[in-house]
């Protein structure tokens, strides 16, 4: 994997990739087994880690999650396994929020901490209700991701990708 620095500074990127956690970069979200056990290992998605490394001299990252029970450590841990923890720079979860995807005060409280016009944010998520159209009604762009059939939802500033390495291309087409 290629030498990336741990979460790039804001002051030289001006377009933030947020991303999905269970079923967007791992397999599923991982299991909770009490404070001494920590997180099991998940799979990620396939090409995830490559792509995001890929993307991250360009982009700040973040992680846009519906978890309710955990704290930002045991994430960045769990994310750590598939070697990307340190490509996010914020991770924002329903418990840390006070409230779910898709819903206005979520994205309300993300776009404060970013300082970041909607427009120059894409949310890539398997979700299409809570991840891309949430983050659409925010203003965001959209992404979803769809490895489970062939179906393409697109219109202005939402695409569809199948496979992560389709990704930066797909990025391209949205004009970033």
């Amino acid at each position: 994997m290629p030498d990336v620095p741990s979460h790039p500074s804001s002051s030289t990127h001006d377009k933030v990739l947020l991303f999905d956690w269970g079923g967007t970069l791992m397999r599923s979200m991982p299991r909770w087994q009490g404070t001494s056990a920590g997180w099991t290992r998940e799979e990620a998605i396939p090409h995830a880690p490559e792509t995001l490394h890929c993307l991250a001299t360009g982009w700040r990252m973040g992680l846009a999650s519906n978890a309710c029970e955990s704290d930002e450590d045991p994430i960045r841990a769990s994310l750590d396994t598939i070697g990307i923890g340190n490509l996010f720079e914020h991770i924002f979860t329903w418990r840390s929020v006070g409230s779910p995807k898709p819903w206005g005060p979520f994205w309300s409280h993300v776009l404060r901490n970013l300082k970041v016009a909607p427009a120059r944010v894409v949310m890539v998520g398997d979700d299409w209700m809570g991840d891309v159209w949430g983050a659409r009604q925010a203003g965001l762009c959209g992404v979803w991701f769809n490895p489970h059939s062939d179906e393409v939802r697109e219109r202005e500033g939402v695409r569809t990708i199948h496979d992560f390495r389709s990704l930066p291309d797909v990025l391209a087409d949205l004009g970033f």
